[in-house]
């Protein structure tokens, strides 16, 4: 009886243990899919700064080449 008992544990334990596993596991996915979401989320951000950046460096190049176009004709 006592073999049989400590066997039964055995697999309980072992059952327990498994399925400890399987919730990290699914955690860890998860916690993954946020991380992937969140820097997606960055990655777009970002993207849409660098576009308005590269946007006000044309409008300033303008401006710029527009003033050095009035300097030299006061000169």
């Amino acid at each position: 009886i006592n073999v049989t008992e400590t066997q039964k544990e055995r697999e309980l334990k072992r059952e327990r243990r498994k399925q400890s596993n399987r919730e990290s596991a699914r955690r860890s996915r998860l916690r993954k899919q946020a991380e992937t979401e969140e820097l997606a989320n960055k990655v777009q951000a970002l993207a849409s700064d660098n576009m308005n950046l590269k946007s006000e460096i044309n409008k300033l190049m303008e401006n710029s080449a527009k003033l050095e176009l009035e300097n030299a004709a006061l000169m």
